[in-house]
């Protein structure tokens, strides 16, 4: 009875008892730009407000599509920038980490009490977290059991085949997330005056806004400005996350080099253009292929890994991130990856006037962090 009354006093404490602003804002703030959603909740329906995009560049001094790393105090002005110009009006916000700043990893143990579970964990995590424990905020949670036999699997104890015998395990997922983010975003949140509940590593949100109730092996890849993350999604479970150290930067700096033109051209033609055209200096394809193709080989081997070591076909690829935007890269990657590929569509979990259905579609890859963190907390 004691953790039943702390955990009312503790909902009090927090305020999940007063009444909330009907809206909220998700924020992704991304590695070259900052994008925010505004919705809010009416009969049970999440319906769109306002939403908005800022280039984070200007506030470092670089070319509009570089990735900029921004102090807290340059972000806050970013996000008073944002907030103007898409008339964003709530202060009751969702904010997701960058998958860069964090760790995920699915781990196996044999099933035990939670409590001994639990205890396991943080020895267990330091096996695959290469920073010290003290740098980290660690959380976990058990997903539901399976049995298999020892010596199935790499990594398992093979027993002699005549004690072989099925042992029951629990899987769980490892978060870890670098305590100096955290501290920078809380800085952010204060001195914004947001009102913000627990933070999410952009991974899951962006499963949230463009994945449905399907349960068959899907492969999420979000081409961002400086690095890709290709996520395996199994049963609706995040399972495997890998960062891929190139993205839709690296395809303006190949385009800047090959045709002899400053990066923000090369933004502009690229953002245009796309991979489908050509400009006086040559086929865009194929100055850009090399760039394109590391980055599906790359994705195309984290995607077979995963099948071979969990025997389970993908059925579809969903691409997200503004590098996915490029003109053709759906083609590209279904060519590449030999798997059936589309945009993700995040816009479709919000109610808007049909009339933006269109631009919507359009921009809704860019915007699958900020609509799944605010879907999130709505």
């Amino acid at each position: 009875m004691a953790n039943i009354f702390k955990s009312l006093m503790d909902s009090f404490k927090l305020g999940l008892f007063k009444k909330k602003d009907d809206s909220v804002v998700g924020i992704d703030i991304g590695s070259s730009s900052i994008k925010a959603v505004q919705i809010r909740r009416d009969k049970g329906q999440a319906i769109l407000e306002t939403y908005g995009e800022l280039a984070l560049g200007p506030y470092k001094n670089v070319e509009i599509g570089r990735s900029a790393i921004l102090t807290p105090e340059k972000l806050v002005e970013a996000l008073n920038d944002l907030f103007r110009e898409a008339n964003i009006t709530t202060k009751r916000a969702a904010i997701a980490i960058p998958f860069k700043s964090s760790l995920i990893s699915l781990i196996e143990l044999p099933s035990l009490d939670r409590s001994k579970v639990d205890e396991m964990i943080p020895i267990e995590a330091r096996k695959y977290i290469p920073v010290p424990m003290s740098e980290v905020l660690l959380d976990w949670s058990i997903i539901p059991r399976k049995e298999r036999e020892l010596g199935d699997e790499p990594g398992t104890f093979e027993e002699p085949a005549y004690t072989k015998k099925k042992v029951e395990t629990v899987e769980v997922l490892v978060v870890a997330i670098h305590k100096n983010i955290l501290e920078d975003y809380k800085v952010v949140v204060d001195k914004m005056g947001l009102s913000v509940g627990p933070f999410e590593i952009e991974t899951f949100s962006a499963i949230r806004s463009v994945f449905g109730h399907d349960l068959s092996a899907t492969a999420i890849i979000d081409i961002g400005s400086g690095s890709t993350r290709v996520i395996m999604v199994d049963y609706g479970i995040a399972r495997v996350a890998h960062t891929i150290n190139k993205g839709s930067q690296d395809i303006t700096i190949a385009l800047s080099k090959s045709l002899g033109m400053d990066f923000s051209k090369a933004e502009e033609v690229k953002r245009s253009v796309g991979a489908v055209g050509k400009v006086e200096g040559g086929d865009l394809l194929n100055i850009i292929n090399p760039t394109v193709e590391f980055i599906l080989f790359e994705a195309s081997r984290i995607i077979l890994g995963y099948q071979k070591k969990y025997a389970r076909s993908i059925g579809k690829v969903i691409l997200i991130g503004g590098g996915s935007m490029l003109r053709g890269m759906v083609d590209i990657a279904a060519k590449n990856l030999e798997l059936e590929v589309k945009l993700g569509d995040p816009f479709k979990r919000v109610e808007a006037p049909a009339f933006l259905d269109p631009v919507l579609k359009e921009a809704g890859p860019s915007f699958a962090v900020a609509i799944g963190v605010a879907l999130r907390d709505l």
